[in-house]
C-alpha cells in the first residue's frame, strides 16, 4: 500500500457587531478588509516587496479583481495576485517601502473594477516576468493545480493545455526551493506544480541547471528556455543531473519558471545547478538564491460595522490501517483564530458533514473515510446569529512529512468514542469497527459490528463478509465466544464464489488466531489441511494464489514458533521460500537482509509506523527462514510499541527477547518489553523485567534507565 498531505484550511467569517475599527473605513462598497502588518522583516537589503496570505473564503470575486491595497495614509499601493481561490485565500505580494507601517487589503465587491495598481500577469508558460512601472522582484510561490486527464505532455502547448483544463485550485505558498516529492497542498496524484518567482544570480559567469522530474517538465530563465524534459519519464535517467543545460548569466534578478506534471507512483520536481561551466556533480540551488518578500501577515479581519472570526482547521495527521491495505483515518483541528479584538461569551457548534458534531473555539475531529464534506459552523452569543457551511477536501495523504504527520490509533478511538454511532453512514460506521480493533478496544469494535450488521443489512457480501471476520477477529482477542464459534463465523464468511487467493488469506488470519492468540494449535492442523485442499482444486496456481499459499504456510510456521517447535517451523518456512516463483540468490539475500534495519530506523525516526510496519512485512514473507532468529519480531514490537498499541507489542517482544539472546538490540527489546507490560497495567511482570536487564551486566542506555526505574 502507498503510504503514504492540499493542507486542508477552512476559513469562515462571522460579523461581530461589538467592535468599531479603530481606523477609517477608506473605501465605501467594500464589504471585508484585512489588516495586515509585515511580522519579520526580510534580511536581504533593498526588498520593497511584502507577501501575504488573505483569507477571502467567498467574499472576493472569482478573478479577484476587486482587490485592493491601501498604506497606512489610505493611498493606494501596487500589487500582483500570485495565487487566488476565491473560495479560500488569496496570495499577495503588494510594493511595502516602510516595512514598519500598516496596510489595509480590501475585497468583497462584486461590481468593482480591476484596480490600475494590479500588476497583470501572462500565465502562460513561458510568458516571462510580469510588465509594468513595478513588479514584485522579490518573492517565489509554489502553486499546484489539478491535473485533467490525457497525455503526457510533449511539448510547452501540450503543458498549457493541462493548465487551462484544471478543474481545481489545490493550494500554494511562498517557498525558496525548487524540489518537492508530493504535492503539499492536496492529493500526489494527478496533479500539476506551477513554481514562478524572482531568483538572484551572485555574479557573472556560466551556470549549469539540470532537472530531474517524474513525468514532463519544462523550464524558462527570463522567458527563455532553460531546460526541457517532455513526455513520459521517470526520475531514474535524470538522477545525476543527465539532463541539462548551460548558460550565460549576468549578476542580480532574473526570472525563474518551472512546470510539472505528475500522474501516478513516484513523485518529484526538482531544479539543481553547478555556478560553473566545469564537470563535475549538480547540487541543490541554495535557498538565498531564491529571493523572499517581507513576511506580511493579516493581524486582524474587519467589515464597515465591525471585526470578523475566522475559523481555521487543518489536518494535523492521519493513519493507515496497519491489518489492512485500504483505508485512512485522518484528524482535522479546527480552531477559531485567536484575535484580542473578539469579545468574550461566543459559542461555536461544529457538524462536521459525517453525523458527528462538537462545540468549543478548538476541537480536533476524526474523519473516518475519505471524501468531501459540508463543514457547518453556528456562532451564537453577543446579538449574533449565524450558520456558515464550507466543503472539505479529505484526500490521500502518501508521505509522512514534518506538514503530515502519522498519528496513534488509540487516539484516534479515543475521540471516536463519542461520536453518535447511529448518524454514521455505512463506510464511517464500518470503519469505526476497524479503528477500535487496531486500538486493541475489541469489545468496542464488536459493539460497532454488531450494530452495522443491524444496520445495513444489504451491504455488499464482500464487506459483511470482512466485517464478520474482523467481529471474529474481536472475540478471538477478548475471550468471548467459544473457538469452534469463532472458526464457524469464519468459515461462513467464505462462499464457494470466494476466489482461491481470498480464502486462502483468510485461512492463513484464522490459522494465527486460534493457533498463537488462543493457544490452540490442536486447531491448526484441520486449517492446513483444507488450505491444500484449496491449492490441488485450484485449476492453476497464479501468482495472487501463490502469494496467498505462501502466507498460509508462513502462518503454520508461525504457530510452531511459538510452541517453540524451531525446527518444524523452519521447515515450513523453507517450503514458504521455496514457494518463491524467482528464488533469491545468496549474495542478494545477504544484502537485503542487511539493508532492513537501516531502512527500519529511517521509517521510525521520521515517524513513519505504517511505512516500517510494511517493510517487516516484507521482510517476513520474502525471508520467512529469518524469522527463527526473532530479529523482525524485535522490530515488530519495537513499532507496535511507539504505535501504541503495547498488547500486540507484548506478544512479539516476549518471544523476542526468547530468540535473541546477545543480539545487540537484546537491552532495548527487554527495555521495550518491561514498558509495554507496564502499560498494560502489569507492573510486577514489567518490574521483573527490569530486574533481569540490570541482571544482564550490561552497561548501556537501557540498562541505565531501567537502573533508576527501580530505584524509583
Amino acid at each position: 500500500m502507498v503510504r503514504p498531505t492540499v493542507l486542508a484550511l477552512l476559513s469562515v467569517f462571522l460579523i461581530l457587531p461589538a467592535a468599531t475599527a479603530a481606523d477609517p473605513w477608506h473605501l465605501p462598497g467594500w464589504q471585508a478588509r484585512a489588516v495586515v502588518e509585515i511580522a519579520k522583516p526580510a534580511t536581504e537589503t533593498g526588498v520593497d516587496t511584502a507577501g501575504v496570505r488573505i483569507l477571502c473564503q467567498g467574499k472576493s470575486k472569482a478573478d479577484g479583481s476587486d482587490y485592493r491595497v491601501l498604506d497606512a495614509a489610505g493611498k493606494p499601493v501596487r500589487f500582483q495576485l500570485m495565487f487566488h481561490d476565491a473560495e479560500r485565500y488569496s496570495l499577495l505580494s503588494f510594493h511595502a517601502i516602510d516595512p514598519k507601517q500598516r496596510y489595509f487589503v480590501y475585497f468583497g465587491n462584486p461590481k468593482a473594477e480591476r484596480s490600475a495598481e494590479q500588476v497583470i500577469v501572462n500565465p502562460a508558460p513561458g510568458a516571462g516576468p510580469p510588465k509594468g512601472a513595478w513588479v514584485p522582484k522579490y518573492g517565489f510561490v509554489l502553486e499546484a493545480i489539478q491535473r485533467p486527464e490525457g497525455d503526457n505532455p510533449r511539448t510547452v502547448a501540450d503543458m498549457a493545455e493541462l493548465i487551462k483544463g484544471s478543474k481545481a485550485k489545490y493550494g500554494a505558498r511562498y517557498q525558496r526551493r525548487i524540489a518537492d516529492g508530493y504535492n503539499p497542498f492536496g492529493p500526489s496524484d494527478y496533479y500539476l506544480s506551477i513554481y514562478r518567482g524572482w531568483i538572484r544570480i551572485p555574479k557573472d559567469g556560466k551556470y549549469q541547471f539540470c532537472t530531474v522530474s517524474n513525468e514532463a517538465s519544462f523550464s524558462f530563465l527570463d522567458g527563455k528556455e532553460l531546460i526541457h524534459w517532455p513526455g513520459r519519464h521517470t526520475v531514474d535517467r535524470g538522477s545525476r543531473g543527465e539532463v541539462n543545460a548551460l548558460v550565460e548569466l549576468t549578476a542580480g534578478l532574473h526570472y525563474l519558471e518551472y512546470y510539472h506534471e505528475e500522474v501516478t507512483l513516484e513523485q518529484m520536481a526538482y531544479l539543481g545547478w553547478r555556478p560553473s561551466a566545469d564537470a563535475g556533480p549538480f547540487a541543490p540551488i541554495p535557498e538565498s538564491i531564491f529571493t523572499a518578500p517581507h513576511a506580511a501577515v493579516a493581524t486582524r479581519y474587519e467589515t464597515p460595522k465591525g471585526v470578523l472570526a475566522i475559523f481555521e482547521p487543518i489536518i494535523t495527521d492521519s493513519v493507515w490501517p496497519a491489518e489492512r491495505s485500504e483505508g485512512q483515518w485522518t484528524r482535522c483541528r479546527f480552531q477559531v483564530t485567536k484575535n484580542a479584538a473578539l469579545p468574550a461569551g461566543m459559542t461555536y457548534q461544529w457538524d462536521f458533514g459525517d453525523g458527528q458534531t462538537a462545540t468549543g473555539a478548538e476541537v480536533e475531529h476524526v474523519y473516518l473515510a475519505l471524501g468531501r464534506r459540508t463543514v457547518t459552523l453556528a456562532a451564537k452569543g453577543m446579538g449574533l446569529s449565524s450558520t456558515t457551511n464550507w466543503p472539505l477536501r479529505i484526500f490521500e495523504i502518501e508521505h509522512v512529512t514534518e506538514q503530515f504527520k502519522e498519528g496513534r490509533p488509540r487516539d484516534y478511538a479515543k475521540l471516536a468514542r463519542a461520536y453518535d454511532r447511529a448518524k454514521l453512514d455505512e463506510v464511517g460506521l464500518g470503519e469505526l469497527a476497524y479503528l477500535f480493533a487496531e486500538s486493541e478496544e475489541a469489545a468496542e469494535a464488536l459493539a460497532v459490528g454488531k450494530l452495522f450488521l443491524t444496520r445495513f443489512k444489504d451491504a455488499k457480501p464482500a464487506q459483511t463478509g470482512q466485517l464478520r471476520r474482523l467481529m471474529a477477529d474481536c472475540a478471538l482477542r477478548s475471550g468471548q465466544g467459544s473457538i469452534a464459534e469463532v472458526i464457524a463465523d469464519y468459515q461462513a464468511s467464505l462462499t464457494k464464489d470466494t476466489p482461491a487467493a481470498e480464502k486462502l488469506a483468510v485461512l492463513a488470519r484464522l490459522i494465527r488466531l486460534v493457533g498463537i492468540e488462543r493457544k490452540t494449535p490442536d486447531k491448526v492442523a484441520p486449517l492446513l489441511a483444507q488450505v491444500e485442499e484449496i491449492i490441488k482444486a485450484a485449476p492453476r496456481l497464479d501468482d495472487e494464489t501463490r502469494t496467498a499459499y505462501r502466507h498460509a504456510v508462513i502462518a503454520a510456521g508461525d504457530v510452531l514458533l511459538w510452541q517453540g517447535k524451531h525446527d518444524g517451523a523452519r521447515e515450513l518456512y523453507a517450503k514458504a521460500e521455496q514457494l518463491t516463483r524467482n528464488p533469491i540468490p545468496r549474495q542478494v539475500r545477504a544484502a537485503r537482509i542487511g539493508a532492513y534495519p537501516n531502512a527500519l530506523r529511517e521509517y521510525i525516526g521520521g515517524g513513519n509506523f505504517g511505512a516500517a510496519l510494511d517493510l517487516v512485512d516484507r521482510w517476513d514473507e520474502t525471508f520467512p527462514t529469518e524469522k527463527v532468529k526473532g530479529h523482525t519480531l524485535y522490530w515488530r514490537g519495537k513499532i507496535l510499541t511507539l504505535r501504541g498499541q503495547p498488547k500486540d507489542a507484548e506478544r512479539y517482544l516476549q518471544l523476542a527477547v526468547r530468540l535473541t539472546v546477545g543480539a545487540d538490540f537484546e537491552s532495548e527489546e527487554r527495555w521495550l518489553l518491561a514498558q509495554t507490560l507496564e502499560q498494560l497495567g502489569r507492573k510486577d511482570e514489567a518490574r521483573k523485567e527490569l530486574e533481569k536487564l540490570v541482571a544482564s551486566g550490561l552497561n548501556d542506555e537501557f540498562t541505565r534507565r531501567a537502573k533508576e526505574k527501580l530505584r524509583k
